[in-house]
């Protein structure tokens, strides 16, 4: 059996891999995957999935073809383990996709057999045509597969030179853009207040949707700032208030329900702060002190159903004894400030995290932390288990969470050998039913070192990086990026991806080296 492009997983459960032809087995099934479809043009990538018929979780086993191993048909053996002796009732699942949509699927169960083993045999079906009732052509701007062939928006030639999204952009070559000058018309607002290294957040629904929240940082002298910027984008109205506290390397959080939380952070004299703060559409801010007592500093955060999720960073729960840890994962009811401990990470300390559905993703290894291939999923209910692994090691990449189970980790530094190096490597992190799983896309133009990357209403990506190499946007529907226009040169800035589709930068220094006292606006526009 010669190697695989792609190697397949190898779980303690079951043993799995893909054959090029039909080979006995110790133990186990065989499984032999046909149908009429054509490699490559029906469909990119094969997967095979065993699992315990009725079980919920992890399943036994994932297997993958891709590229020049792609074909049909397709076998893999499954051979008896420890947990799964001869005897089990297994379930297998084929599914064909192209562009991470699944083209056709099928099903079915076997014993594990002794000796020869038994033969599944799994007949993916013809694709349908779409009905005639359906959209025979492609719309180009709604980020769907209109007519069933796989590709969705500028990915689909029909689409070429017609309009993709609002403000001029064509598509051109596969990609959404302006004709391959930069995309996005800058404005700059002013009024903020001057501090470094705030937090920013764009909530868009709540009672405070489609504002600009700009809390907390660092003033002038390098202390905790209590300032606290609401501006209305409707109105263009800003208001300039206060939180309750100082706060710097807090986190900010918005919700499911739209309500939005200043989370930790230090006050005054660099002293940790133990409570959240709830904002309000007035200005007004409610104060509730974690239970038992927690402190956070620059903890990646986001909602975990009704609750928030605070993982990495550093976090010094009271119930572990009061140690600042990087690899924590602590769940707080943000109404009464109760924590409970989810418990260690797999990562030392992740560089990113991402809502994944009703997951939240973590991935990479921490700027100097060195670099890691490994990921963490956390759960709805709170479970924290090991995700898949990327492809390759990296320290530093961007994480962003996408519609419909989808995350993105790019840039950072890769590892080569012995050496980390910069890196331009995309990869695609999806959940379209039970398993979580990895697809390499087409790599950024140019790396990316220090990326910093935020989703804006429209679902694009606005990549920043902070090494200084140009802006990027990413379209999820072509899954390709177009160059974005600069805004003014800052540094240690916060930045927020609008309701609509803008980006803002607020805070941080200027070309001069000064607090700067503004908002830049970059919306997705040709000019």
């Amino acid at each position: 059996m010669r190697p695989l492009l792609a190697r397949p997983r190898l779980l303690p459960l079951l043993l799995l891999w893909p054959l090029l032809a039909c080979e006995p087995t110790p133990g186990g099934v065989h499984v032999v995957v046909e149908g009429s479809l054509v490699p490559g043009t029906d469909f990119d990538r094969l997967s095979v999935v065993a699992s315990q018929p009725g079980a919920a979780g992890t399943p036994l086993a994932l297997a993958t073809l891709e590229g020049a191993e792609l074909r049909l048909p397709a076998t893999f053996n499954f051979e008896s383990g420890p947990a799964t002796p001869a005897g089990t009732r297994i379930s297998v699942r084929a599914t064909a996709e192209r562009a991470g949509v699944v083209r056709s699927a099928a099903s079915g169960e076997a014993i594990l057999t002794e000796k020869g083993g038994a033969r599944l045999t799994l007949a993916l079906p013809p694709i349908p045509s779409p009905p005639d009732a359906g959209m025979t052509t492609e719309a180009c701007d709604n980020g769907l597969d209109d007519d069933g062939d796989g590709l969705r928006d500028c990915a689909d030639s029909e689409c070429e030179n017609k309009a993709c999204q609002p403000g001029g952009l064509t598509c051109g070559g596969g990609v959404c853009g302006c004709a391959g000058r930069p995309a996005g018309l800058p404005v700059v607002r002013s009024g903020f207040a001057r501090r470094a290294s705030p937090v920013a957040v764009v909530p868009a629904s709540g009672p405070l949707a489609n504002t600009l929240v700009v809390a907390g940082g660092r003033d002038s002298q390098g202390q905790p700032s209590a300032a606290l910027d609401l501006f209305f984008v409707q109105s263009s109205r800003l208001a300039s208030l206060a939180l309750a506290v100082e706060r710097a390397e807090a986190s900010l959080v918005v919700l499911n329900d739209g309500g939005v939380a200043v989370v930790g952070g230090v006050r005054a004299g660099d002293a940790p702060e133990p409570s959240l703060e709830w904002l309000a559409t007035d200005g007004g801010t409610s104060r509730v002190y974690f239970t038992p007592s927690l402190t956070s500093r620059n903890a990646l955060a986001g909602p975990l159903g009704a609750e928030l999720l605070l993982a990495g960073g550093a976090l010094a729960p009271s119930q572990l004894g009061g140690a600042e840890r990087d690899n924590l994962a602590v769940r707080v009811a943000p109404i009464t400030g109760a924590q409970s401990v989810l418990g260690p990470l797999s990562l030392a300390c992740p560089a990113g995290g991402a809502s994944l559905g009703d997951s939240f993703l973590l991935a990479g290894g921490c700027p100097g932390s060195g670099a890691s291939a490994r990921t963490d999923l956390i759960s709805a209910s709170g479970t924290v288990s090991a995700g898949p692994n990327l492809p390759v090691a990296l320290e530093g990449p961007a994480v962003v969470s996408l519609s419909g189970a989808r995350a993105l980790v790019l840039g950072g530094s890769e590892q080569v050998g012995a050496s980390l190096v910069p890196s331009a490597r995309v990869f695609l992190v999806e959940r379209p039913g039970a398993v979580v799983r990895v697809r390499e896309l087409l790599p950024m133009d140019t790396a990316r070192v220090a990326p910093r990357a935020v989703r804006v209403g429209n679902g694009w990506v606005y990549v920043e990086d902070a090494a200084g190499t140009p802006p990027v946007w990413f379209d999820p529907a072509a899954e390709r990026f177009t160059p974005a226009t600069a805004l003014p040169t800052r540094r240690d800035h916060a930045l927020a991806g609008g309701a609509g589709a803008q980006v803002y930068a607020a805070g941080g220094t200027g070309a001069d080296g000064g607090l700067d006292d503004t908002a830049g606006v970059l919306e997705l526009r040709c000019f």
